[in-house]
């Protein structure tokens, strides 16, 4: 990177490449959360061609939030799927220090390091945009390339961590830095070729890994776990406003049985009481952070003793 930019100018180029040539009225999403009250999250949406005033923005929630941003310009004050026409970007998240880009035909022209060691968000963008299927296919097939997260993340709403704010899951937090910003663009072919591409659809991560019929968690009612965690109480006819996104109009709905978890029809985000409380929490389903997330859940949930639950009172 060139050390001479400001992180304002950094964030300008990197919302440039997000929105790419975006038709006017494209708009991105910035999702936040206050650190300290943890509260739910809010949105706001920035005219994409405003990559100033949107910079200004960012910074100004980076030091009291954590932040993220819609990776696909939204043709809707919506942060689900359906507002998502066309994204300008194929991205990839890897979060172990031994994965990364190498051998790929185009090396990614941005790298997010995200305050976590060996966790890094990836972009290639692309000369002509993909719609949201043939996006999600092609993210498939780089997470496959770099052994990197096959779970939510490669969803056309996905939201990522941009650059120049702070990682508040970490005590003091941690900065999200720019490694690389190339905004040379490439076709999607030249991209994937010759990348193998996964024989199926890949699951959500925590389902995923943490399907085992073994874990008390999973057994859990979701009517239960959904209104411990969101705070909305579950009706009769099972669906709640979804916390996820502005939702006028109860989008998520609640299923009786826990092998069918949650599913919110406006922003197609679902799964596991893992995956809820991934989403509430900031928390991802791997790594370390997993391990974080299963005893705050058994914690609460479970009412075990766990080393989580030790250093709390600790503290």
């Amino acid at each position: 990177m060139n050390t001479n930019t400001t992180p304002s100018a950094d964030l300008e180029r990197y919302f440039a490449t997000l929105a790419g040539r975006e038709p006017a009225g494209g708009l991105l999403e910035v999702r936040y959360r206050d650190a300290r009250t943890h509260a739910r999250m809010r949105q706001q949406f920035h005219d994409a061609a405003d990559t100033r005033r949107l910079a200004i923005a960012v910074l100004d929630l980076a030091a009291r939030s954590d932040v993220y941003v819609g990776v696909a310009p939204r043709r809707m004050r919506n942060g689900g799927r359906r507002a998502v026409a066309r994204t300008w970007v194929l991205w990839a998240d890897i979060d172990q220090p031994d994965r990364g880009p190498s051998g790929l035909p185009v090396e990614p022209g941005v790298i997010v390091n995200t305050g976590t060691a060996g966790h890094q968000h990836l972009y290639w963008p692309l000369t002509v945009p993909l719609a949201p299927a043939e996006l999600e296919r092609g993210n498939a097939t780089l997470a496959h390339a770099v052994h990197g997260d096959s779970g939510a993340v490669l969803g056309a709403a996905t939201i990522l961590r941009p650059p120049h704010t702070l990682n508040h899951k970490h005590r003091p937090p941690s900065p999200v830095t720019l490694e690389r910003l190339d905004p040379r663009r490439h076709h999607a072919a030249e991209i994937l070729d010759g990348l193998a591409t996964p024989k199926r659809p890949l699951a959500p991560a925590a389902s995923r890994r943490h399907g085992e019929r073994a874990d008390p968690l999973l057994a859990i009612e979701p009517a239960r776990y959904v209104e411990a965690l969101t705070g909305h109480t579950v009706p009769r006819e099972r669906k709640i406003n979804c916390p996820l996104h502005q939702d006028r109009t109860p989008s998520l709905h609640v299923y009786q049985q826990p092998e069918n978890g949650w599913h919110c029809y406006g922003c197609h985000r679902g799964g596991t009481i893992y995956d809820l409380a991934s989403a509430m929490w900031g928390l991802q389903t791997r790594g370390t952070e997993f391990l974080e997330l299963r005893a705050r859940l058994r914690d609460q949930f479970l009412h075990e003793p766990t080393a989580h639950a030790h250093r709390e009172a600790a503290r």
